[in-house]
């Protein structure tokens, strides 16, 4: 038998299952409604016992999925790790407006001796000096 003709017996099983399901309920209900025995007192149908069984497992399931929607909401977030405290004096740019200043604003010699004095690449020294021109 191949996968095609296995699949197709599956879904007929289970068609046949659900329709028999189906079949049971209303000759449940028909019984209920039919009962010469049953008071006529406004009580509605109590229901299939199948499906009250079926509510009481679902029931379960969803206490059970919310307790575990609870359980993460009540762990405690990460806290984020406090950053140290700003080291006090002068900054890189003010650094840079001094070194500018004692250059005379020569651009070669000050990009040479922000990079050297500061540790930096040419491209931070140049951007650097531009600041640093600007606020001299």
């Amino acid at each position: 038998m191949d996968v095609g003709s296995r699949v197709m017996e599956s879904m007929v099983t289970n068609l046949n299952a659900h329709n028999d399901y189906l079949q049971r309920k209303l000759d449940h209900y028909n019984k209920w409604l039919l009962d010469p025995k049953r008071p006529v007192d406004g009580k509605p149908y109590p229901g299939f016992p199948e499906d009250v069984k079926l509510k009481a497992g679902v029931a379960k399931l969803q206490a059970e999925a919310k307790a575990k929607v609870e359980a993460k909401a009540a762990k405690p977030k990460a806290v984020k790790a406090k950053r140290a405290p700003k080291a006090s004096g002068p900054t890189k740019q003010d650094r840079a407006v001094e070194i500018f200043r004692e250059l005379n604003g020569d651009k070669a010699a000050v990009i040479s001796a922000i990079q050297e004095r500061l540790e930096m690449s040419v491209a931070g020294a140049t951007t650097y000096f531009y600041n640093a021109k600007k606020l001299a």
